[in-house]
């Protein structure tokens, strides 16, 4: 919601928060910039940063090459032009671009100001397109999609300094946004930022204002929506995701990591530059680039993604590793836990609306077998996961979307597991919630030390086993056995023998009698018992065939031809009754990823079934 405050206490308000920020940071110096949105000249706009003082002779000033969610470097210096610096009378200082991303500013200590122009990514003509929940947009007078990132830089070894954001608009414009404003009025937003990471993990979009509130739990979730031809508003997404939300909440047991959260959706009446539609996670917010259709056939793909984006809440916004945290934009070094951001996240996203009901068990049973032959079938199967995340930006970047197919497949293994190992008292629901009142937001966990975490968190040493061998190794996931724990039958390749009835064509006379009409494609069997066109079926065995029995007969014989080794049919033909025979012809069948509920299961394996998609 739209934080109206009067004019009269802006300046108490900077001063105050200048006070808090250098008293919190013990030091002077803070980020102070400005941009007016209603100054656009060919889809740029000037940015402005005003400068103190720095205790440097030089310094470098830069722009991200790779920002956290994309796992992709789209060098965000390409956007910058006119880059100069300026010091207190308004000369020029001297700058050099060392590269695409980074310039070097010398006699910085002179320095008091640095201006450059922004173009955005949407529309860009430059190769390498940017996938747009990560880029920017620039529509005069229509709406402006700020990914951070892309309009403000940071000096290099100052990225955990603050961040003071000042945003000229039109009165008509709303800022939607999960920062919240330090000063607000109709002209005219200030946001202030504690760090780099914290103000590039929340994308602005203002527009004319298209929100709704939900509450869930305790955490405010905020919807702001920008659809050009009016095909849908925010309240019609708001009423949609309440379903999904508070299957969400309920699942995780009320305890949501965050007290607000902002969906930022941008509907699209254009082609996509970057040739993709979808979504980016961030902390406290999503925000979504998808085409603009009926509500009718937008909606369920909105539920669908925000159910996955919405649990980053858990992570990686309350456990990540310090990778993570102490994110390098422009070198950085990735985790080795994608199946714990990425592959839990859209795990828990399914299984939340299967067990609160918004979805059939059978439906999510038919997700889980795409998750599967997708995974097998395009991507490394000898690729530990470890290894995958590591080098995800470079060497195994064409394998980076499995982490939402075989990723989900690795935390169902790893909840089974816990449950399984604990008569279905803790799962992996418990264990992520457990992580997070442990870690929380401010306080990441070393990468090579989950493993051993989890293990001690839970008390199930099989988990760490598991972890180690299917996770950290490229050893095949055990479906078979993984899904007899719950009661599910699961065979990747099964042997099936049945037989013909020899493919022959069957017609009906008036007579309602069942005659051989064509015999063009007749197989071995067909040949064999001695078929001639014209027949009139009368005797399968010692049963008479019949207009109502037919059926029966030759879906009986067909899927169980252990039961008939040997055949006699009896025809009447050309007025006369004969009796044909032949051995039954067995065919082999190669069946694929064999997928069903265990009729026979035990009751113990009914029971952990019923824990794993039962009701929260």
């Amino acid at each position: 919601m739209k934080v109206t405050r009067f004019l009269c206490l802006w300046a108490s308000l900077i001063f105050f928060a200048n006070t808090f920020v250098q008293g919190q940071n013990n030091e002077k110096f803070y980020y102070d910039y400005s941009i007016n949105l209603n100054l656009v000249n060919n889809d740029q706009i000037s940015v402005s940063l005003l400068i103190d003082s720095l205790d440097k002779e030089e310094i470098i000033f830069q722009f991200p090459a790779i920002v956290p969610g994309t796992y992709k470097v789209y060098d965000f210096g390409r956007f910058i032009s006119q880059f100069k610096a300026f010091d207190q009378n308004n000369n020029l200082l001297p700058v050099e671009q060392l590269n695409v991303n980074q310039w070097k500013i010398s006699s910085a200590r002179q320095l008091r100001k640095i201006t450059y122009m922004v173009d955005d990514t949407w529309d860009t003509l430059l190769p390498h397109k940017v996938f747009e929940p990560a880029g920017t947009n620039i529509e005069k007078d229509k709406v402006f999609v700020l990914n951070n990132h892309g309009f403000f830089g940071y000096f290099d070894g100052l990225i955990n300094t603050p961040f003071k954001i000042n945003i000229n608009r039109s009165q008509k414009y709303y800022g939607s946004t999960s920062l919240k404003r330090d000063v607000s009025n109709s002209v005219q937003d200030v946001f202030w930022v504690e760090n780099y990471h914290r103000l590039v993990d929340n994308p602005i979009m203002y527009a004319e204002a298209d929100t709704a509130t939900i509450q869930v739990a305790d955490t405010q979730v905020s919807i702001g929506l920008y659809s050009p031809n009016k095909k849908l508003n925010a309240k019609q997404v708001a009423e949609s995701l309440k379903e999904v939300l508070k299957a969400q909440e309920h699942f995780l047991k009320g305890k949501l990591p965050t007290d607000h959260y902002a969906f930022i959706i941008y509907l699209t009446d254009k082609p996509s530059n970057s040739g993709a539609l979808g979504a980016l996670e961030h902390w406290n917010s999503s925000f979504y680039f998808l085409p603009e259709e009926s509500a009718k056939l937008l909606l369920p793909i909105i539920q669908e993604i925000a159910s996955h984006e919405f649990f980053h809440i858990l992570t990686p916004l309350s456990i990540h590793s310090e990778e993570i945290a102490n994110f390098d934009y422009n070198q950085p070094e990735m985790s080795k836990h994608l199946w714990l951001y990425e592959g839990v996240t859209e795990y828990f996203a399914g299984l939340a609306l299967v067990k609160e009901g918004v979805i059939s068990q059978e439906n999510y049973l038919n997700s889980i077998l795409e998750k599967i032959v997708t995974s097998s079938h395009l991507y490394n199967r000898e690729l530990a996961f470890t290894e995958l995340s590591k080098k995800c930006l470079g060497e195994h970047s064409a394998q980076y979307a499995n982490v939402y197919e075989k990723g989900a497949l690795l935390a169902m293994g790893l909840d089974f597991i816990l449950m399984s190992h604990t008569n279905g008292q803790y799962d992996l629901r418990d264990l992520m919630l457990d992580l997070s009142e442990k870690y929380g937001s401010t306080k990441p966990f070393k990468d090579d030390e989950l493993f051993d975490i989890i293990g001690e968190i839970s008390g199930i040493p099989e988990a760490v086993e598991y972890l180690e061998k299917y996770v950290d190794a490229p050893n095949p996931l055990p479906l078979t056995k993984m899904f007899e724990q719950v009661g599910i039958l699961y065979e990747d390749e099964v042997i099936i023998e049945t037989a013909t009835f020899g493919n022959i064509g069957l017609s009906v006379n008036d007579n309602d009698e069942i005659f051989i009409e064509d015999i063009t494609d007749m197989d071995e069997f067909g040949s064999n018992i001695g078929y001639q066109k014209g027949d009139v079926l009368l005797q399968f065995n010692t049963t008479d065939i019949t207009l109502e029995n037919i059926s029966d007969i030759m879906d009986d014989f067909i899927n169980h031809p252990e039961k008939f080794p040997k055949v006699k049919i009896t025809v009447r033909r050309n007025g006369k009754i004969v009796k044909l025979k032949a051995r039954t012809v067995i065919i082999q069948n190669i069946e694929e990823n064999i997928f069903e509920k265990n009729p026979d299961c035990t009751p113990e394996q009914k029971q952990l079934r019923k824990v794993w998609l039962g009701n929260s």
